[in-house]
């Protein structure tokens, strides 16, 4: 049961214990009166004794707590932790998720009216998160899975809230966010040995559009880790100074990493950084994201062979996960730390190394059987 302490060398002099009933973990709270110490611990020992009888704790919970907006959880959420954070593209990213509930629950909305709030949209009543769910797709025509995305970190957000104890019942749960059926199947490009002979070998492809294809194939980087001048973000531009002409390495700010990091490169990708350098070039690829998006295109019409810039990151977990079968390999060549992403969005298992995994069975049963 919940309990009440004094304690020394504090400010706030009494603690009330009590058992987390969402949890079920013990958790402590510090009051400066013994009055309101003696009022939380009275709350927590009935919500204890409701829940121990089966009865609706969470209600009465719920009707203890004065209700709090989803303006007020934004701003704490933004003070609290934004305001710590050091990678700009984290800050960013809550930003507009943020942002994006704010299109549909504005922030004078009760975070405890939200899973019973009704709303017709597109001719259907739906509650609570699904209201959120729907309108992001047919009124502001995001796809499933961006908004699953969203509905991830809002959950992180109000799960925060929760934990901070803004709010005494969780206003997100995991199965409002999209269930796996309900999403699209994940496709990406898969390149064919054909596909990359033709490509390097086209006739009519010129010598700078080839070489942007050879350095992002063989790097694996992502393009805004290479580019020259990103307006937005101008840490992440790539300049002389990062790039080692002796020693065959870059120093490349990477995804979610927080300082850059040294980058060995192939031999073959220096000859071209060597060339532009002598050219004159300001910046290793002297250009912004939207030149080389459209060099891009150029190379799609000739060659009649649909990719994107990242597809050609893919060709290299792609090639090499074929060539050694080995999946985390494949994820470090790209600078990826997370195998499932690799398994999923860039190399997935191939027919040759479904092969060459059902010879090792084979032979291993083989052996098994024979010298029994």
């Amino acid at each position: 049961m919940a309990s009440i302490n004094k304690v020394n060398n504090r400010k706030n002099l009494y603690r009330v214990a009590y058992r987390n009933p969402y949890t079920d973990k013990r958790s402590t709270a510090y009051y400066k009166s013994k009055d309101n110490a003696v009022i939380a611990l009275s709350r927590w020992q009935q919500v204890e004794l409701f829940k121990k009888n089966n009865m609706d704790w969470e209600s009465l919970l719920h009707k203890q707590t004065a209700p709090i907006t989803i303006g007020k959880i934004f701003a704490a959420f933004t003070n609290n932790v934004l305001s710590t954070m050091r990678n700009v593209d984290t800050k960013a990213k809550y930003t507009v998720v943020m942002n994006s509930c704010r299109k549909v629950f504005p922030d004078n909305i009760y975070v405890s009216d939200i899973r019973t709030m009704k709303k017709h949209v597109a001719s259907i009543e739906v509650t609570g998160w699904m209201i959120y769910k729907r309108e992001m797709e047919l009124i502001y025509n995001r796809s499933r899975r961006g908004i699953d995305s969203y509905l991830r970190d809002l959950l992180h957000i109000f799960n925060w809230a929760f934990e901070e104890e803004l709010i005494h019942k969780l206003a997100m749960k995991k199965s409002d966010r999209y269930k796996s059926t309900e999403l699209k199947p994940i496709t990406y490009k898969t390149w064919s040995d054909e596909e990359i002979h033709s490509l390097f070998n086209h006739p009519e492809l010129d010598e700078l559009q080839k070489d942007i294809m050879w350095l992002f194939a063989v790097l694996g980087s992502r393009a805004n880790e290479l580019t020259g001048y990103q307006t937005n973000k101008p840490y992440k531009e790539l300049h002389w100074e990062h790039v080692n002409l002796e020693n065959n390495t870059l120093q490349l700010l990477q995804k979610r990493r927080q300082t850059r990091e040294t980058v060995a490169v192939h031999p073959s990708v220096m000859v071209i950084l060597k060339k532009w350098k002598q050219y004159g070039c300001q910046r290793p690829l002297d250009m912004k994201y939207k030149a080389l998006n459209k060099i891009m295109h150029e190379i799609v019409a000739i060659t009649g062979i649909e990719f994107t810039c990242h597809d050609l990151r893919r060709m290299k977990a792609q090639v090499l996960r074929n060539e050694t079968h080995d999946l985390p390999q494949a994820s470090r060549s790209i600078g990826d730390k997370s195998d499932a992403v690799v398994d999923n969005h860039y190399a997935g298992i191939s027919v040759a190394e479904q092969r060459a995994t059902n010879n090792q069975v084979h032979d291993s049963l083989t052996s098994i059987i024979s010298n029994n």
